[in-house]
């Protein structure tokens, strides 16, 4: 498997692919510092996931997702957003944008990895429904107990979770319980793509 990385910040680039080099050496890892020379990579060898940070200078993670969004070679690729921001907006935006997740700083490389394998496991699946599909909706609501949904939708608008335990009337500990059945159902292991997965199925 063969992963592109594009941050700025030469050292997260070179942490990140030694650290993925040595837990997951079958992997081919590449790196680009902007959007421009990720493009470069992207036209030149083949690729099976895309990681970028969202804030860069040049061309910019959410440029990047959009100009891969645009090409018709590109378009089906998995593309994960990395970014310090996790407000609602900010996931919603991204989202919207075409991302397939959402992944927030700071993070370890195992949430990385987790990331990547999860999202390469749901393509192997087949094809999701898009951002706002009934049939991602109605998928959860089968996947997942009443009180889970709510929980779901309340992550998704970017509550946490003492805001979610007061509003449901639960305890803090019964709601994290709530999101780790969440997160193992799904398949998604952090709150950021919770609420990026709520956002998609206009669930939040």
């Amino acid at each position: 498997m063969r992963v592109l990385l594009v941050d700025d910040e030469r050292l997260v680039l070179a942490m990140a692919t030694r650290a993925l080099q040595t837990k997951r050496p079958e992997w081919i890892v590449e790196t680009a510092s902007d959007g421009l020379e990720a493009m470069q990579v992207l036209r030149s060898k083949p690729v099976d996931i895309l990681i970028t940070d969202v804030q860069m200078p040049g061309m910019d993670g959410m440029a990047l997702l959009m100009q891969v969004r645009r090409d018709p070679e590109l378009a089906r690729l998995p593309l994960v957003l990395i970014s310090a921001q996790d407000d609602r907006s900010s996931v919603r935006q991204g989202m919207f944008s075409g991302a397939d997740d959402y992944l927030t700083k700071p993070f370890t490389v195992d949430e990385l990895i987790l990331t990547v394998e999860s999202r390469l496991r749901r393509l192997e699946r087949g094809p999701e429904p898009g951002p706002q599909s009934d049939d991602l909706k109605k998928q959860l609501l089968q996947a997942l107990t009443e009180r889970e949904v709510e929980v779901l939708a309340l992550i998704g608008q970017g509550l946490v979770t003492k805001e979610i335990a007061a509003e449901l009337g639960l305890s803090p500990k019964t709601v994290s319980a709530h999101r780790q059945n969440i997160m193992e159902k799904l398949d998604l292991h952090n709150a950021a793509a919770l609420a990026a997965l709520a956002i998609r199925a206009n669930v939040a």
